[in-house]
């Protein structure tokens, strides 16, 4: 039989064999509350006998005393010879005024140990909510959404991760190519490519004299040779030179492309607007600034048609180049 603690609610199985009589004193394992447990065999009393005799039993404190103590005599005697003991005489022609009943935890004369629950089998409310979920399938959904998942990070891998791996480091080359084709098409202009590349081409060989022009005067030239250290071709390389005074104060500066070179006679009779056209080029006089290789060597030359007076400095850089797909 399922025997619950009045206090706590905690279900127990209990050997129904074990019950006696009307029915037993139980003590909860878990609370240690104390209750009565009618049995179940127990013939059920007529209805308005048994409210009758309920109440007046409970009511009434003078007839309980000695049923107690019949029935304590009954079940032990040595517990009603220690009763008489403790609990005082009842005096001649009077009663004692009545008692609270104690409570069923502090009642003596149960020998409740005997009838605790150990013989049964407790059944834990978080027992029967494990039983009732181990039942119960596993949602679909969460399979599902799993399956999701894993198929998106599968995309994932195969279509960035491993071809940026093959790029990086078994193409190197073509994944270059795809940047600069990735730049023209996003509207990069052709001389910030070529900025990028600036760096891999060094001037070497820079020189500079002054020429009597029967035209302008004394000019100032300026020549020098521009190497490509990249491991590419580049084009279209420009360079920059600019006179300095003392102060470090730029006192002009001029620009020109490199493969334009003026021979002496030029620079002797040409007027200032046929030297500029010249030296503007950007293929160069003889094409060979369309395409200059790896470690490829190319002249130039840059003209300041008006002298300036206190030129203590020149300063030779390369002011732009665009590199070949």
């Amino acid at each position: 039989m399922i025997i619950q603690c009045k206090q706590c609610r905690t279900k127990f199985r209990f050997d129904e064999s074990q019950m006696e009589g009307d029915g037993l004193w139980m003590r909860c394992s878990r609370c240690r509350h104390v209750f009565f447990q009618e049995s179940p065999a127990k013939p059920g009393p007529v209805a308005g006998e048994t409210a009758a005799g309920m109440t007046s039993a409970r009511l009434s404190f003078e007839p309980a005393v000695p049923a107690r103590i019949a029935a304590d005599k009954e079940r032990d005697p040595d517990e009603a010879s220690l009763r008489r003991k403790v609990e005082p005489e009842e005096p001649a022609g009077g009663s004692l005024p009545p008692e609270p009943e104690p409570e069923p935890s502090e009642r003596v004369g149960l020998n409740l140990t005997d009838i605790e629950f150990s013989p049964g089998e407790e059944i834990a409310p978080e027992a029967e909510e494990a039983a009732a979920a181990a039942v119960e399938p596993p949602p679909a959904p969460e399979k599902k959404k799993s399956k999701a998942w894993l198929a998106v990070l599968w995309s994932v891998l195969v279509i960035i991760v491993i071809p940026a791996v093959l790029l990086f480091f078994v193409f190197p080359q073509q994944l270059e190519r795809y940047v600069e084709i990735g730049r023209k098409y996003l509207g990069a202009s052709q001389p910030y490519q070529g900025h990028s590349v600036l760096a891999q081409v060094k001037v070497q060989e820079i020189r500079q004299r002054v020429v009597n022009n029967y035209i302008l005067g004394n000019i100032r030239v300026v020549e020098g040779v521009a190497v490509n250290q990249a491991d590419f071709a580049v084009a279209r390389i420009q360079v920059k030179a600019a006179i300095l005074d003392a102060y470090a104060v730029v006192l002009d500066e001029r620009t020109s492309f490199a493969g334009n070179i003026l021979s002496d006679e030029e620079l002797t009779n040409a007027s200032e607007e046929d030297m500029l056209k010249i030296l503007s080029l950007p293929e160069g006089r003889d094409n060979s600034n369309e395409r200059v290789i790896p470690g490829g060597r190319i002249p130039f030359m840059i003209v300041f048609t008006r002298e300036q007076p206190g030129v203590i400095k020149t300063t030779v850089t390369i002011a732009g180049a665009e590199r070949l797909l």
